[in-house]
């Protein structure tokens, strides 16, 4: 699933998915940095996300475990099928997989 389309921005949907992915409070500003975006933008969103996202005195948290769930297996299953297309590639031009060296799978 196309997590820009359903959040409906760039902006959006990689810094919910960079808090679901991280396990300590982060800043805007580095949520920011990661996403490659404005901070100011950033900030604007998790303010407008709040109660899903929370602002603590470490910095900001994604606090709805049902949206991180979901994150986090679209995640997954975008990062498998990158896996999978690199993975095809690279036998089309003689080279070995991943599944052989390297990091293994995604599950």
């Amino acid at each position: 699933m196309d997590t820009e389309a359903l959040f409906g921005s760039r902006v959006r949907a990689q810094t919910l998915e960079t808090l679901a992915i991280t396990p300590k409070p982060l800043s805007a500003y580095r949520v920011a940095k990661a996403i490659e975006a404005q901070p100011i933008q950033v900030l604007t969103i998790l303010k407008r996300l709040e109660p899903a996202v929370e602002h603590t005195p470490g910095g900001w948290v994604l606090r709805n475990d049902s949206l991180r769930r979901f994150l986090l297996s679209e995640i997954r299953e975008r990062d498998r099928a990158r896996r999978e297309e690199k993975d095809e590639l690279l036998v089309k031009l003689g080279m070995t997989p991943s599944f052989e060296h390297g990091r293994g799978r995604i599950r």
